[in-house]
């Protein structure tokens, strides 16, 4: 593969994704160091990079305003790689897994307290913690997704976590699902988050992982690489890495899975063969689109904790 020289001045470069023309305008650097990085590959118009130093593997530009990129349709759009096909209809499958989740983290932390979920879109984390009994909130870069989160009756706050500077030592939880990869910088919202934790608080954290079996397998068809909206593609070690340098105490790793139907697996499976969307509209007419179930699908979840 060949070594591509690091950006040192805006950049332009068109993404094209069905549906959406992302144009990016700065450079994006590594989040860890500053060594060189080599091309991986080209998606959908975006080239992905690997720093040559840490290993950290990225899209090699972002958007000037990543938050307009999650508007109205974001939620609901026919693009069967990014954004939600439907966020609505499968809120009651999302919460299975929120439920899964505030399970793992009530048996870690051995109690319920104050919860802060970072990147809560439109609210359904929050909410289900607050079902739970506990004292949620969340924070959203999106304006569309917060003022929607909050007439469902959640506190969530609109803008970067980072810039928000809200009281320090007040969280015994902060949640970041499927939110770190799409930051421009990662580690100083994981800093930022080890001022939130109360000492001895946890961050519970899912993303996608570029060094499982799928990425490795898939390469550039790897579902998770999206451009424009996943900005940068961690591995357990890097993940770790970045966790680390925000000086989180690093408690180890797993795969996630999550709540599916089939109707979301075969709408996802269109990107990959078209003949899935003939499945999509089966499983709808003879009802067996709304089976559930548990499955793997590329993830890894992360534990890490503010020291004592």
């Amino acid at each position: 593969m060949s070594v591509s020289p690091r950006v040192r001045g805006p950049v332009v470069a068109t993404v094209t994704v069905p549906g959406v023309t992302i144009t990016n305008e700065v450079p994006n650097r590594c989040a860890l160091c500053s060594g060189e990085s080599r091309s991986l590959f080209r998606v959908d118009g975006a080239l992905i990079v690997a720093c040559n130093e840490c290993g950290l593997v990225r899209q090699d530009t972002r958007p000037v305003s990543p938050g307009e990129f999650y508007d109205s349709a974001y939620y609901a759009t026919d693009n069967p790689k990014g954004g939600y096909s439907n966020y609505f209809l499968d809120a009651d499958v999302n919460r299975l897994t929120f439920q899964r989740r505030l399970r793992a983290i009530e048996k870690r932390l051995g109690r319920r307290g104050r919860l802060l979920d970072v990147g809560a879109a439109l609210g359904d984390f929050v909410l289900e913690a607050q079902a739970a009994g506990w004292q949620a909130e969340g924070v959203e870069v999106s304006g569309y997704a917060a003022a929607r989160a909050r007439g469902r009756g959640a506190i969530v706050h609109t803008g970067l976590l980072e810039q928000l500077r809200l009281p320090g030592s007040r969280f015994d939880v902060v949640t970041l699902y499927d939110t770190i990869e799409h930051l421009t910088d990662p580690v100083a919202t994981l800093r930022e988050i080890e001022r939130l934790l109360v000492p001895g608080g946890l961050l519970h954290l899912v993303t996608p992982n570029v060094g499982g079996f799928q990425a490795r397998a898939l390469r550039d068809k790897w579902y998770h690489y999206k451009p424009g909206e996943h900005l940068f593609y961690f591995s357990p070690t890097t993940l770790r890495a970045a966790i680390e340098r925000a000086k989180l105490e690093w408690l180890g790793w797993g795969r996630a899975g999550s709540y599916l139907t089939l109707t979301y697996v075969f709408d996802r499976l269109r990107y990959y063969a078209k003949p899935f969307g003939l499945l999509q509209v089966l499983g709808r007419k003879l009802r067996f689109g709304p089976l559930t179930f548990y499955l793997h699908v590329g993830e890894m979840e992360a534990w890490a904790r503010r020291s004592q």
